[in-house]
This record gives structure tokens, sequence and C-alpha cells, in this order.
């Protein structure tokens, strides 16, 4: 207050509504202490409950103000000032803003908790399944393979003692034939079962020497091509995309008759791709599509596609060769790519539109 006389004070007011619903004015801070003193320096200060507008009004020495008035008092009045209150902070511009941003943080740091434990639990179930495919194989290895081998060496040792002229020795050299094929398919498939990738950042050399582990380089054109930077692939997910590029070129290099078999890696930041070509005798289309009695090549891949939320596409035409490819989404198949695990729908949705589309194109999809 400037120019304020010794004795005056303040009288501040709230303009509110009463219980009839009237705009009034109530007298602040209190009806029994209705003043403000004035300070030395010219200065006052007092609260008020909310309202619409608040009034201060300088008095002289003896007034009396009122509770609550429906128009503000003239007599004993030196000066008034009336002034509009701050709006509600839930009535700013910037209020919902505020909130919208952290409504996202929360949801962004929910989210990264429960994406961090999801990846914690499915890197841990892979452990525990590797451990047991390891535990398995060692099994196989020391009981099934070990037997089958010695009973291999006995029956030659007996061969050997029979005269070459023994009618029995044709039929017995044919048994021991078929042993020695039983004992590679053991080997390979225990070699399948417990060395996955050596290097788990390392796929493409991996998938190189499946040809020197079955043994069947010579007269085939293979090569394995990388596009893009290679990346480290989570452990929940590499051991399953090694699993399927193996045993499509098992495939290839068995059945196809094949003069050529091309692996192509491509990395990519959406996704990474696995694509096993070759120019073989191709597969029947019941194979293709119900798989071959007794064996589970086809289906076991179709599995562990499905179980990593991949895309797996075999086409192939009698005499035209065989195309397998393989797509893993990148949030799922990379370990520098936060996940979406993960978000499910986004891969239910990539699924179920390359479904649609290879649909319509005809292809023989999983």
């Amino acid at each position: 207050m400037i120019g304020a006389r010794p004795g005056q004070q303040i009288v501040l007011y709230a303009h509110a509504l009463d219980e009839s619903g009237r705009m009034t004015w109530y007298v602040q801070p209190l009806a029994l202490e209705p003043f403000t003193r004035v300070r030395s320096d010219s200065t006052w200060q007092s609260s008020t409950h909310p309202g619409s507008e608040y009034a201060a009004l300088l008095v002289e020495p003896g007034f009396q103000p009122q509770r609550r008035v429906l128009s503000l008092p003239t007599d004993g009045i030196v000066a008034v000032a009336i002034t509009q209150p701050w709006p509600p902070i839930r009535l700013s511009w910037w209020f919902p803003l505020v909130c919208i941003a952290i409504a996202a943080a929360l949801t962004f740091a929910f989210y990264r908790v429960w994406a961090f434990e999801v990846t914690r639990k499915l890197n841990l179930r892979f452990e525990e399944r590797l451990a047991e495919r390891t535990r398995v194989a060692q099994e196989l290895h020391d009981t099934l393979l070990q037997g089958v081998l010695s009973a291999s060496m006995q029956l030659h040792v007996a061969v050997d003692q029979l005269p070459e002229s023994s009618p029995v020795r044709p039929a017995l050299n044919r048994v021991l034939e078929l042993m020695g094929h039983v004992v590679d398919e053991g080997r390979n498939t225990l070699r399948s079962l417990r060395s996955s990738i050596e290097n788990p950042q390392d796929l493409k050399n991996s998938l190189s020497r499946v040809s020197e582990e079955l043994g069947m380089q010579e007269g085939i054109d293979f090569r394995v091509v990388v596009e893009g930077s290679s990346m480290p692939l989570r452990p929940v997910v590499r051991d399953d995309v090694y699993s399927i590029g193996r045993e499509a070129l098992v495939n290839a290099f068995r059945h196809s008759q094949a003069k050529r078999i091309d692996v192509e890696l491509d990395y990519a930041p959406g996704q990474l791709r696995v694509l096993v070509r070759d120019d073989g005798c191709g597969i029947d289309t019941q194979v293709l599509e119900f798989g071959r009695e007794g064996h589970w090549g086809l289906s076991g891949m179709r599995e562990r596609a499905g179980r990593i939320g991949a895309r797996l596409k075999v086409m192939s035409r009698a005499g035209a060769g065989t195309q397998v490819e393989l797509r893993v989404p990148g949030d799922i198949a990379f370990e520098s790519v936060s996940p979406p695990s993960a978000s499910k729908w986004l891969t239910g949705f990539y699924q179920w539109h390359g479904r649609r589309n290879d649909r319509a194109s005809g292809r023989q999809e999983d």
C-alpha cells in the first residue's frame, strides 16, 4: 500500500457461491479476525479460500466488516483493488501435457521392466533346455551309440573269421554297412544336439561346417553369403535358427541331388533372414505338405520357427529345386534391438500378414 496512514488496515474479501447458489463476498481470513495489518514498509500479506475474484479494501480505523455481503461495502473505504485469481493447476494449458508425459514415462518404465523380466525368463528357459539336450546327448553317446559301435566291432571280427565262400558272409556285410550308416546318423544327431553354435555370434561359419560334417563336399558348389553387418543373436533364438538352417542343409545335401547349394544370411535392422536354396530335384507336393512318413525334418523346422515367433516358407517344385526361407523379426532375433518381445501383437500381425500374402500368391508356407 502506498501512502497508507497509521491505523489504516486491509480487509480482504473472496467472491464465491453461497449455500443458495448466489455469488457472495466472504471476509477473509476469518470472520472473527477480518483485518490484515499493513506493515511498516507498507506491505501486507494474507490468505483466502478459493474464489472467482478477490477484493482488497483499505479501511479507516473503526471499520466493522460484515462476515459476508452480496456487494462490497462503500462506507469507510479508502481504496479498493479487485483481482482475478490464478487458475487452478488442472485448468492450465500445460497440465494435460504434463499428465500425458508422466503417463508415457511410467508406461515405458513398466514396459522396460516387464521386457527385461520376460527376456531373463526366456534366456533361463533356453539355458535349461540346452543343458537338458547336452545331458541327453551325453547319455545317448555313452549308451546307445557306444553299444552299437561295440556290436559292430564284434560283428566285424566275426565276419573276418568266416571263410570267403560262406553263404552268410554277404548278408553280414550288409548288416555291417547298415550299422555303419546308423552310427554316422547317430553321430550327426548328437552333434546337432550338443554343439549348436560354438561362437554364438558366428552363424555363417557354423552353417559352413555342415557340409564337412556330412562329408559331402565333392561335386557340390556350396557357398554361404552374408548381407549386412553380422549382429549377435539372442540366446533364446540362436539355437533354433541354427537348427532350422542345418536341417535345411542336411535335406539339400542328402536328398536333393543338387549341384549347387546356396545359403544367404541377411542381417537387417528389422529382421534376420536365412535362405537355403538348391537346384536339385525338388520335393513332392504331398511330402511338402504332410512330410515323409517316419521323418520329422519339415515338421520339426516348422515347430522351431513357431516357437520363436518366426515365419518359415518352404517353396519347391519337382525338378526345379527347393527354397527354404526363415524370417525372424529383429526385435526377437537380435540382442541389440529392444524387445517386443517384445510386443507379441506386433509379431502376431507380422505372421498373419505374411500368411495372408503367401496364400494370395499360392505359395506353401508355415
